[in-house]
């Protein structure tokens, strides 16, 4: 191990699943504290005999840091599902930009025109 406190060393992590179980969230609710983020997740409101329930099935404790990373990842996660569901469309004469002659290399070993 190096004595250099700034270097950073690399670890093997094994996910381990434990509890596993898929619940559909379609509310969350977030509550903060100086030190800590609370998740809440829940399916959505049930109305029963007048009154509306939201009941919450997962809470989730994080450190600012932990959500901020968490806001990071399910950011990238966004703009790869955006990507895939809404591609860009194919190239087109008429949505391809103009073309200057100077970018099109001469490939049998002239110079390109100035």
């Amino acid at each position: 191990m190096s004595n250099n406190p700034n270097q950073q060393q690399q670890v093997a992590v094994q996910v381990r699943h434990e509890k596993m179980a898929a619940l559909y969230a379609n509310q969350v609710l977030i509550n903060t504290t100086a030190e800590e983020v609370f998740l809440e997740f829940s399916p959505g409101v049930i109305m029963a005999a007048g009154s509306a329930v939201l009941p919450i099935h997962t809470r989730i404790a994080m450190t600012p840091v932990g959500l901020a990373r968490l806001h990071q990842a399910i950011g990238k996660a966004l703009q790869n599902y955006q990507f895939v569901q809404n591609p860009p469309p194919p190239a087109t004469p008429e949505n391809l930009p103009p073309l200057d002659i100077k970018d099109i290399p001469i490939l049998a070993g002239g110079k390109n025109p100035e």
